[in-house]
């Protein structure tokens, strides 16, 4: 608390974007966690410390692109890191006045290995996705952030590994955040199963899961 007011909310996420466009994120025990997600300020619906924690280290050891699904604050910190690291982040965005907050921060802070997409949720017979023209994505997503499109949405995130999968590398993560609801919780499962990957999930908070494939 007394950091919070030691700093303002912008000064607080240039300090965390600073300090990860420069060296790795901290392995151990952080305040850099807590201290980004106050500084973006949508404490409601951001990330939480440990999915955050988790996406961040993620995408610290990827060698080939990265793609996100609805966008927001991991979408800077993986912007920072794909910066280091000379990797790109292709995120997905529906709402317009979203899309145009998290383009005036990347532009901020001059994320430019960072392509925000502007996709409005489209008709795709089952389920609703993102109404992204697939050539103008890569064919090698080694990381998967799936944060959206959000949970009323017909057939919720379903509809990204059906039309996403031949996009991938062939090894590859998926990241999948509010495992605790119904909804993403069935889907991870579904994944699991569908992809034979092990279980691996965190339940605390809103919960999360990741689900690994590797070339086999």
């Amino acid at each position: 608390m007394l950091r919070r007011y030691s700093y303002d909310r912008a000064k607080m996420l240039d300090c965390v974007i600073s300090r990860l466009v420069r060296t790795r994120a901290p392995r151990t025990f952080s305040v850099i966690w807590t201290d980004a997600i106050y500084g973006w300020g949508n404490e409601r619906w951001t990330a939480e410390a440990p999915y955050l924690s988790a996406v961040v280290r993620a995408a610290e050891k990827v060698n080939s692109s990265i793609l996100e699904c609805g966008s927001g604050l991991t979408t800077l910190m993986m912007g920072a890191i794909a910066a280091r690291r000379g990797i790109h982040v292709h995120a997905l965005e529906h709402d317009a006045d979203w899309y145009a907050r998290v383009s005036d921060a990347l532009a901020r802070f001059r994320l430019t290995h960072v392509t925000l997409h502007h996709a409005p949720l489209r008709d795709y017979g089952t389920y609703d996705w993102y109404g992204v023209r697939l050539e103008s994505l890569p064919s090698d997503f080694s990381l998967v952030v799936c944060d959206g499109p959000p949970g009323v949405t017909r057939g919720g995130r379903s509809g990204m590994l059906p039309i996403m999968r031949d996009k991938m590398a062939k090894s590859f993560s998926i990241f999948v955040d509010d495992t605790n609801r119904p909804g993403e919780g069935e889907l991870a499962q579904r994944w699991f199963a569908e992809l034979g990957a092990k279980p691996a999930l965190h339940s605390g908070g809103r919960g999360f899961a990741r689900i690994a494939v590797r070339e086999s």
